[in-house]
């Protein structure tokens, strides 16, 4: 599709600029990395999605798209990041690109949304994870959201969805030691969440409670999980 393909990338300042934008107001990413890397290497990684668009357009092969966002998300894991953030990524691509006039119908559009379902897990415990997320999500929000402010359920809810992902990478690379470092680090991020008197330790609790009927694999990794905040610093 050379038309279409010149068309985005002739765009691919202002795609790859406006597609990460908002992902800066996560403050993971300046407590993670330092704002300044983060925007560095966050916008370089921008500038690659748009490039893999591009040539995935040259050669009407959407695969090529696809197997590049499973191959970085490999990467990025064991980096301190998760599945979600590169589905985030992809989904400011796609508003970017409704924005330049690349819409739902579009192929720069369909493609980008065939990037972000190659991200999701094919089989194993991860894969149950996801195919159960909204409702393991609904359940633990349950029984988590009494104390907190009127308002939060949005924020918790993403919060929770962000820890399966977290999850559901650490068994699917069979990496307990991602998971480990993962807890260990966001124990001390957790109070910039706003979540507030929840913590950290409280929400994989509700989490480990939910799965109780879940994947061994989930409930094996989850019981690793330190039974206080100190425990994570020790």
């Amino acid at each position: 599709m050379p038309n279409v393909s010149l068309q985005v990338e002739a765009r691919t300042a202002s795609l790859a600029s406006n597609s990460v934008q908002a992902l800066y107001e996560d403050p993971f990413w300046a407590a993670r990395y330092g704002i300044q890397r983060a925007r560095r290497f966050g916008d370089e990684d921008a500038v690659f999605h748009v490039r893999y668009l591009v040539q995935a357009l040259d050669a009407s092969r959407p695969a090529i798209l696809e197997d590049y966002a499973r191959w970085l998300r490999t990467l990025l894991v064991t980096r301190g990041m998760c599945s979600l953030h590169l589905d985030q990524h992809f989904e400011g691509l796609a508003r970017a690109l409704q924005a330049e006039g690349f819409g739902p119908d579009s192929l720069p559009y369909t493609y980008v949304q065939a990037a972000r379902q190659a991200l999701r897990y094919k089989e194993g415990p991860a894969h149950d994870l996801e195919e159960d997320a909204a409702a393991i999500i609904s359940a633990v929000v349950r029984r988590l959201e009494a104390p907190l402010p009127p308002g939060s359920r949005p924020r918790l809810e993403q919060e929770v969805r962000l820890q399966l992902s977290y999850l559901s990478d650490a068994l699917a690379l069979d990496r307990a030691d991602l998971w480990d470092a993962h807890v260990q680090w966001y124990a001390g991020f957790w109070s910039q969440r706003g979540l507030a008197p929840l913590n950290l330790l409280q929400c994989l609790d509700a989490l480990k409670a939910i799965l109780g009927t879940g994947p061994p694999e989930a409930r094996t990794l989850l019981a690793r999980t330190p039974v206080s905040w100190e425990e994570t610093h020790s």
